[in-house]
């Protein structure tokens, strides 16, 4: 490092034993780290402790033993307690979620949870309620007809409407 290029450089925030503490995490505990998501955290954290306490599992390191058995055991346990088809499934995807890290950190060698049976979801449409055709009218109809701003909005809204655009999905975008 030049001598210019240290001034720039800002100081060091971590201490020494800060760092050797950070170069041990074990990647179970660093793949929870990386969900940002606070409600996708704690739910994949509740969803895996779940796991974990069916299958006795007591420290991060015994995941590595997890085969495709235990899986398909807990999904078992899952529907024998009358959960929602999408609740297993979501479950089984957290579970998923972390094995493919594992993988990726070759920490296991493959994923237990690919290829386990997955419950299928009990309708063919989504679950975002649709609106109806007078209301996508009335919806369309109300920027003026007449000025490019609203000429501009009604494109924009009848894009949406076509391609079934959620309103959440919407209000991330800035226009």
């Amino acid at each position: 490092m030049t001598p210019h290029a240290s001034a720039l450089a800002p100081a060091r925030t971590l201490t020494a034993v800060e760092f050797e503490h950070l170069a041990v995490v074990p990647p179970e505990l660093e793949w929870f780290a990386n969900i940002r998501n606070a409600r996708t955290r704690r739910a994949y954290h509740n969803d895996v402790s779940d796991f974990c306490r069916f299958v006795g599992i007591s420290a991060p390191e015994d995941l590595r033993t997890v085969t495709r058995a235990h899986v398909i055991a807990w999904r078992r346990h899952l529907e024998e307690r009358h959960l929602e088809a999408s609740s297993v499934r979501r479950k089984l995807a957290a579970l998923s979620s972390l094995f493919e890290y594992l993988c990726e950190k070759n920490t296991v060698a493959h994923n237990p949870v690919q290829g386990v049976h997955r419950p299928k979801l009990a309708t063919n449409e989504g679950l975002t309620p649709a609106i109806s055709d007078a209301q996508a009218r009335a919806l369309l109809d109300a920027p003026p007809a007449h000025t490019l701003k609203g000429k501009c909005d009604r494109a924009i809204l009848a894009t949406l409407l076509y391609h079934a655009i959620r309103r959440g999905s919407v209000s991330e975008v800035d226009f």
